[in-house]
């Protein structure tokens, strides 16, 4: 979530991560039954992707450390009502509030503009089947404040990065076999080979 804010008379522009043409995912939209706008993108394994090491700073967390990055990006709009207006001599005030936002202007020879923003953003993540033995991961991305839409969304998991599954294995084993004429059960140290995982 980016936002920019009035500091000392001057604005302040926060940091954000370089994206490019490249590296920008396909980002979904979609409205639920309640109004709020969704954002859907499929979680990258892509590490190149992710600007670990600056967000490891802010973090102060070492980046090996880090097991998965989302970035999302948000703009807050909208038209609403300008309520409670008074005017006094050749001052005109003006307020509006909801449970979300707070604004309150001053109009006299200038006009001054005092605001608040409340947000809450909610991430879900979860697996989707593609295909008959691959499954992507996806992340959904809502605001519950209705003024608020999800413009950009995306995630980097780490974790399983440069981990390759492995085929082989060995380990303590338990199993149930016929020999001699009868079914009877074996314990020991077995080896695996898996073609095929599901």
């Amino acid at each position: 979530m980016l936002l920019l804010y009035r500091e000392c008379g001057r604005i302040v522009n926060p940091i954000q991560p370089v994206i490019t043409s490249i590296d920008t995912p396909i980002v979904q939209h979609y409205q639920d039954a309640e109004g709020l706008q969704h954002a859907v993108t499929a979680v990258s394994t892509n590490k190149a992707l992710a600007p670990v090491a600056a967000i490891s700073k802010k973090v102060t967390v070492k980046p090996e450390k880090i097991q998965q990055v989302t970035n999302a990006v948000t703009i807050t709009s909208d038209t609403i009502p300008a309520i409670a207006v008074n005017h006094v001599q050749d001052t005109t005030v003006f307020y509006y509030e909801d449970d979300w936002i707070s604004i309150h202007g001053v109009l006299h020879d200038s006009v001054q503009i005092t605001y608040k923003m409340r947000d809450s953003i909610w991430l879900a993540a979860y697996q989707k089947k593609e295909g008959l033995f691959r499954k992507a991961t996806y992340i959904d991305g809502f605001s519950a404040n209705p003024h608020t839409t999800i413009t950009g969304l995306k995630s980097i998991s780490l974790n399983t990065l440069n981990r390759r599954q492995a085929r082989l294995s060995i380990g303590p084993s338990i199993g149930y076999y016929y020999a001699g004429g009868k079914f009877q059960w074996s314990a020991g140290i077995g080896m695996q080979y898996n073609i095929i995982r599901f």
